[in-house]
């Protein structure tokens, strides 16, 4: 099939036509904040000086530099999707989050395979034309050659409903990997058959959670060695509702019913349970727009941090068998540095410092935060000493991921960006660290991609042709995804497979130091869940110039510790469990 770059994404009433092709005329404003008192957690408008509503149309290939670090190969690659947007404009609160992408190796080629989850049409949320068909999620397979193909009727993960998310994992330990389907609506769990193909079994599971799906995440709670399931949910969405007085966009989270969100235990026999109420986890007031697990409080037991729309962030802290307390406000992570719940999006966790300490960033509507950790298991607030606060206080940020796109040996940052309101595009960021945790824009270096304005939302870290240059894929509201290639020079890399044994299969809960050229690096094998997506499960590391690393030492989620001395560099290197 030809790829149109002009298709409409959506069946629409002739009126809608017009206007989808000409935008919408809406007012010009300035961004600015919410006033206080007021619903908050979205800006009060979005709209750049001079801008309109945008079209719906799939965006042309952005032509790279020659010397840019990042290429549009999106569709070299043979990536077709487009997200099913049904509306002429973002009319309402559920429409202006998007939908996201998983990165997962579902037939145990070694190679890096793509499921977007697409949106379509909600009675009551969407207004489309009349008997306007859903289009399906889409599954790509990794050829290997740098192309893509679509394999998801043959798979069977079409999927069905208003999707938002998706979370992969082999949760059942047969060593494939499964997919969860995150929907507004009746979650989907499908299960890795191993050849090739998915059986829909969210009945069997127990897992068909009907909230309005955000995000969702996998983590071992109580030890076992088996991976239990976390779900994020969002809001109760009224059409009704009309206690609102601002004309240039919609209500605010504030505005409708929190929802619960939901951890379920695995059984270990292919059902779960929903633990919620006894693990402590249904926290009243709170509109979920991500969950991520890590251990915040270095105990050896996984935690969850949750970001929320309009409310403080959440942390829930693990005693160990798999009950959780709150404690986002003794450790310093529930407001940004300006006492402030701004709507946050996600949270993207990693050591930016070389300190040895996990550190969190946060993207917001309103002022985001890197929370950095410090020996005592607190967290400081760094946005404005790092250099980002002033770097991204224009913007609206929704996908936000650590990433060494250089392969120096520290962690820089990717930050996908996009108008909450409106149907227009914004510049995505790329910020250099200096291996002290202080960032500076490098858009030059990233190229031409940086300087287009998009409609991002969800984002993830891959390296879909295994050369060790981390990749980026992002996916956009009503448009298609931007596969970027990372062209960068070339420096040392080592990727880590991590298999659990005793623990669960993918080791996530492990703690990992790597030491190479003079310079030790941390990180934490964890279920890697963005906003929306999730990004590649394998641990990497950049190594600058060093041509072998002199030791990894691991400690297992069981406790065991295992180290290897004496590596090669540049390769992706499977470690199993002792």
């Amino acid at each position: 099939m030809t790829w149109n770059p002009r298709i409409l994404l959506c069946a629409l009433p002739a009126a809608g036509l017009g206007l989808l092709l000409c935008g919408c005329g809406r007012p010009t404003t300035s961004r600015q904040t919410a006033p206080a008192g007021s619903d908050a957690g979205r800006p009060v408008s979005a709209l750049r000086e001079g801008e309109g509503e945008g079209e719906l149309v799939v965006s042309p290939t952005i032509a790279a530099g020659t010397n840019d670090f990042y290429a549009d190969v999106t569709e070299k690659a043979g990536i077709r999707f487009v997200h099913q947007f049904c509306d002429t404009r973002i009319a309402n609160i559920l429409e202006s989050n998007g939908a996201g992408v998983a990165v997962f190796d579902f037939d145990n080629d070694g190679l890096m395979d793509l499921y977007f989850v697409n949106a379509g049409p909600l009675a009551g949320v969407t207004h489309e034309a009349p008997d306007t068909k859903r289009e399906p999620n889409r599954l790509y397979r990794n050829r290997g050659d740098g192309t893509f193909e679509d394999v998801t009727i043959k798979a069977g993960v079409a999927g069905s409903g208003y999707g938002t998310a998706v979370a992969a994992a082999d949760y059942d330990g047969d060593g494939w990997v499964d997919l969860y389907v995150i929907n507004v609506g009746k979650n989907i769990l499908y299960h890795n058959r191993g050849d090739g193909t998915f059986a829909d079994v969210t009945d069997k599971a127990g897992v068909g959670d009907t909230g309005s799906g955000i995000g969702a995440t996998w983590a071992d709670v109580d030890g076992d060695g088996k991976l239990d399931l976390f779900v994020a949910n969002y809001l109760t969405y009224d059409p009704n509702y009309k206690l609102y007085f601002n004309p240039d966009a919609y209500p605010g989270p504030l505005s409708y019913k929190p929802e619960f969100n939901v951890l379920y235990r695995n059984r270990g026999d292919g059902t779960f349970a929903d633990i919620s109420e006894a693990a402590g986890i249904r926290l009243e007031g709170h509109r979920a727009m991500s969950v991520c697990a890590l251990d915040c409080d270095l105990d050896g037991h996984t935690d969850f941090y949750i970001c929320n729309d309009a409310t403080q962030n959440t942390l829930l802290l693990n005693d160990g068998k798999g009950h959780f307390t709150e404690g986002a406000v003794k450790r310093g992570i529930a407001f940004n540095a300006l006492g402030e719940s701004a709507g946050s999006m996600t949270a993207a966790v990693g050591d930016c410092n070389g300190d040895l300490i996990s550190d969190i960033l946060v993207s917001r509507l309103g002022y985001g935060s890197l929370y950095l950790g410090t020996p005592q298991k607190l967290y400081h607030d760094q946005m404005m000493a790092s250099g980002l606060g002033q770097l991204t206080a224009e913007y609206v940020g929704w996908g936000s991921n650590f990433l060494d796109f250089d392969n120096d040996g520290d962690l820089d940052i990717f930050i996908a960006n996009g108008d909450p309101h409106h149907l227009v595009g914004w510049e995505s960021l790329l910020l250099e660290n200096d291996g002290t945790g202080k960032f500076t824009n490098a858009r030059e270096k990233g190229g031409a991609f940086f300087d287009a304005r998009i409609k991002a939302r969800g984002s993830v870290v891959l390296d879909f042709n295994n050369d060790g240059a981390l990749d980026v894929l992002l996916t956009c509201m009503g448009d298609r995804p931007f596969l970027l290639q990372n062209r960068a020079p070339t420096s040392a890399w080592i990727k880590l497979v991590l298999q659990g044994t005793k623990s669960n299969p993918h080791g996530w809960g492990a703690r990992v130091k790597v030491t190479a050229g003079g310079r030790t690096q941390f990180t934490e094998a964890r279920c890697p869940s963005g906003f929306l997506s999730q990004s590649d499960p394998r641990l990497h590391f950049g190594l600058g110039a060093a041509k072998s690393v002199d030791k990894i030492e691991i400690r297992w989620p069981g406790g065991a510790t295992q180290t290897l001395e004496n590596l090669p560099a540049n390769q992706i290197l499977k470690i199993k469990e002792p």
